[in-house]
Formats: structure tokens, sequence, C-alpha cells
């Protein structure tokens, strides 16, 4: 490879599921498998799903190659407590788009056109029993606004329609359905390139809205050069490294056929919608090509591949939103079994009464934020244990609970009346003032095996008043049996008391302390 060239393998899908093999992350399905039978085999496995004779054309699919935050982390090459910051690196450090040319670009090893354009011999299919037809759910749209020339990047499921044809969901808010619907006012159509198979981490730069030119936020979620190709039936840059692309337009007749419904990341079903047509006019791919499938919707949220994805850009606004109003948050947590977005876990460190109901406030501003739970830094977050106990413990609904309303609801939220939702916070945390009482202390097992310190009981509490395991530790007890022993001989002597919250101390000559 000459000098300079971008890496055309390195950012390829089919290396990340190698990697992931290596981890021991993949499930393999080497026998041949209906279309039809792939999805409740992906919906139930824990572990990626690589199939190797998918469909009577016995193509080879992955699947869920992001559906856990430890696989989104392997595909940064960070460890899980290190992905906001890595990610907040990746968006301020821009990087290169390399354009290459159509023989040196892989995904142009083969070019389908005219009659060669055949859909049906793709792995479209059905993911849930009431969806409107077989469809693929891993394409990343790329396109460029007429207008202003500015590339914008997307997600998109793309449901066949027949065998040059298919149809997808712009009903609602995003870039490209704004660039389409001033195509249809002008009475042109929109070239869009839909990328079939690609690198996990473009899907971070897929679900992101930058207000600038997105191709370049591809270039920067990959932390490297980015290797693009001009596409062969329109003017659209792709990732050159990329398994397939499927080129094509959205007609100027604008939206007149019923398109869906899908299982959404709702965990229901979105609704029939009105969309347009998307004419193919060209299909290219590699000679190895890696079909890709995502998981949306289904009873398990949590797997699905927006879920990891949409939880770490949550984090990153969350930490953003509260430093703005100067809090430092200790951790920091989007709930993955959850719709993507909706609840947020914050552990702080207190310094004043009042800062959780503030940080509440603050979050409440995030779209697609609607139940925020603020606790103490000494509950873990990750634990859904430590969450019920702290709620169970800490949380008084009468002055405890926020409620707020009126907020415009995220995509297709279910709760929503009339496009608003309403909010809630809990506040799980002590009052500061209370944080250092004994009845405030969560028991912990005792950790005693430190180096001797002093040759008796009497003599450690000459320099201060200490709890039994304290004592224990420093006269090098193992069992606290002659500790018991010594504690109870200067008692009888007269010599010792115990404070309020349980130490042992030495009695001083008057001291009426119990």
């Amino acid at each position: 490879m000459m000098e300079n060239f971008p890496d055309l393998e390195r950012f390829r899908l089919r290396r990340f599921v190698e990697r992931l093999r290596e981890r021991g992350d993949v499930e393999t399905y080497a026998a041949p498998i209906a279309l039809v039978d792939l999805s409740k085999i992906i919906e139930a496995s824990d572990k990626a799903v690589l199939f190797s004779a998918a469909g009577p054309q016995r193509h080879e699919l992955v699947a869920g190659v992001l559906g856990a935050r430890a696989r989104l982390a392997a595909a940064m090459e960070v460890d899980e407590s290190a992905m906001v910051d890595d990610l907040a690196r990746r968006l301020a450090t821009p990087q290169p788009i390399v354009e290459i040319a159509s023989a040196a670009a892989p995904v142009h090893q083969r070019v389908l056109t005219g009659s060669q354009i055949d859909l049906t011999g793709l792995p479209f299919h059905l993911q849930h029993d009431c969806d409107g037809g077989p469809y693929i759910s891993s394409a990343i749209d790329y396109s460029i606004d007429p207008e202003t020339g500015r590339r914008n990047v997307g997600c998109r499921r793309l449901m066949l329609r027949n065998r040059d044809t298919l149809r997808s969901n712009l009903s609602q808010p995003s870039d490209l359905q704004r660039n389409y619907r001033a195509a249809i006012a002008r009475g042109e159509r929109l070239p869009v390139s839909f990328v079939i198979g690609s690198c996990p981490l473009d899907f971070l730069a897929a679900v992101m809205r930058a207000p600038g030119d997105e191709l370049d936020l591809v270039a920067r979620m990959r932390a490297a050069p980015l290797p693009v190709v001009r596409c062969v039936s329109n003017d659209i840059l792709v990732p050159a490294d990329s398994e397939m692309v499927i080129e094509g337009y959205f007609d100027e007749l604008g939206y007149r056929e019923l398109e869906g419904p899908y299982g959404e990341f709702w965990g229901y079903y979105g609704p029939v919608h009105i969309d347009p047509v998307f004419h193919v006019t060209a299909i290219t791919h590699r000679h190895d090509v890696l079909h890709q499938s995502l998981l949306h919707g289904g009873r398990r949220l949590e797997r699905m591949e927006i879920a990891p994805v949409a939880a770490l850009h949550g984090e990153l606004a969350v930490w953003r939103a509260l430093r703005a109003v100067n809090i430092e948050p200790v951790a920091v947590r989007v709930v993955q079994h959850a719709a993507p977005r909706q609840h947020v876990r914050v552990a702080l460190r207190q310094t004043m009464a009042g800062q959780a109901r503030f940080a509440i406030s603050a979050l409440f501003a995030l779209q697609g934020v609607k139940h925020v739970t603020i606790v103490d830094a000494d509950i873990d977050i990750d634990d859904d244990h430590e969450m019920e106990w702290a709620m169970s413990t800490r949380f008084r609904p009468h002055q405890d609970l926020v409620v707020e309303q009126g907020f415009p609801a995220y995509y297709a939220d279910p709760t929503a009346l009339a496009g608003k939702v309403s909010k809630v916070g809990f506040d799980l945390t002590r009052d500061p003032a209370e944080v250092d009482a004994l009845e405030q202390r969560r028991p912990m097992p005792p950790s005693i095996r430190t180096p001797r310190t002093h040759a008796t009981v009497s003599d450690a509490l000459g320099e201060r008043a200490m709890y039994f395991a304290e004592l224990m530790a420093a006269v090098g007890s193992d069992d606290g049996r002659e500790v018991a022993l010594e504690l109870d001989a200067l008692r009888i002597a007269g010599r010792i008391s115990r404070l309020e919250a349980g130490q042992w101390q030495l009695r001083n000559a008057g001291d009426d302390t119990k």
C-alpha cells in the first residue's frame, strides 16, 4: 500500500466481526437458514450472530454487532469507563477525507446496473410479526443538500417494494426529510446512497445531527482518515471500505404510498405512514460481501444496536449539560434496558443542599431525556440492586419527586399527548449535613488486614476514639476476642466509655459518657 493511502481494511465490518470472534462474542450458524427465522435467533442471543448461509442465496450475514456496551467500547478500542471522554475527543478532532478511484475501492469490486439490479436477491427479512414487509434495517444514508452542498448522513430502514424500488421512512423530522421536501417543491428527484454493512463507528456518526458537514463527522468518529469513493450513478461520496451500497433517488412524485409498520425502539409498533418511493440505479459491493442486519424493536430493548449508541451520545450530552451549570458528576449512565435516552442516572457528590434538584432541572432541557434519577456518590449507578436500595431508603415522595410537563415529545413516544410529554425527577440523595451521621453510613464488611500499630487497646485509645474493627486493626487481631477481653478489663477498671455513635474511648476524670 502506497504511503499515506488510507487503510481499506482496518474499519471494515468483517474485520470487526473477526475481533469479536476472538473475544468469544459471536454466535455462528453455519447451516442454511430461512430469512424468516433470522430475527428470533438474533433477538434471543446475547452475542453478535453470524449466519453463513442466510436465505436461498446463502448470504453471509451478521447481526447484533453493536448490541452491547462492551462491543461498542471494542469498536472504539477503549475501556468502557473511558467511552464518553473518548467520544468527546473524537468529536473535537478533525480528520481528512480522502477520495480514491473507483478501481481501488473495495465496495466497487462488483457493480450492478440496469437489468442486473434485483433487490429480491438481497437478504431483506421480516423482523416482527406485524411488520409491513421484509426490510433491510442496517442502512446508513448518504446524501447532499442540493441548495447548500452540505453532506448529510443518517440511519434508515429499507422496505422491499419490487426488484428495483423500495420504500423508506421519511415521515419523521430529519435533515434528509427536509432536503427531500425541498426537492419536491422544486419538482426534482433527491439522489441518496444507502450503505449496507458499515464500520460500527459510522453508526455513531449517523445517529447524530450536526450543523456542519456530516461526512466529516464520520471521519471524526473513526479518528482516522476516511477513504471515500464517488458513487457510480450519482455524485455522492460514501466510505470506500463499505460492504455494499444501494444507489438511487427518491422521486419527485412525493409522499404517496403507505409504508411500515415497524417494530420500534419503544418496544411497540410505530404507525403506518405515507412515504415516497426510492428507485435503485446501481448496487455495488465487495466480492465477499458481508451483509448486516440491526435488531430494532422487540422485547429486549437493551439488545438493540441503537441502545448503546444512543446511550453513549446521551451520556456525553448529560455531562455537558451539568458542567454548563457548574455541576461535576461522579458518574453518569443512560439506562439501556429502557427506550433510548429516556432514563438517566447521575451520581453526585453534593456540596450544598439543592444540587440534585438543580441537576434535574438542567437535564429536563435535554431532548429525549424523560426520567432523571440523582443519587449520592456512594451508589453504584450500574447496579440495579443499589439503585433500588437507594429508592427505598432515601426517597421521600412528598419532597423528593419533581414533575414538570409541556415538553416536546421525542420521536413516536407512546406517552405523548398532542405532541407533549411530562418529565419526572427522583432525588435519592441525602442532605449533605447528614452524610457523616452514623445512621446514614452504609454497613460494610470489616477490612482490618493492616500492619499492627499499637501494643495494646489502651495504647490505641490513647490516640483517639475507635470503633471495634479499628481497634482490631490497631493491635493486629484476627478475630477480636482478645480485644473484647481487654475492653472488659478497662470497663471494670472504669477507664473506658462509649461515644454516642458507638466508638470506644478512654474515660477522663469527670466524664459522664456512658
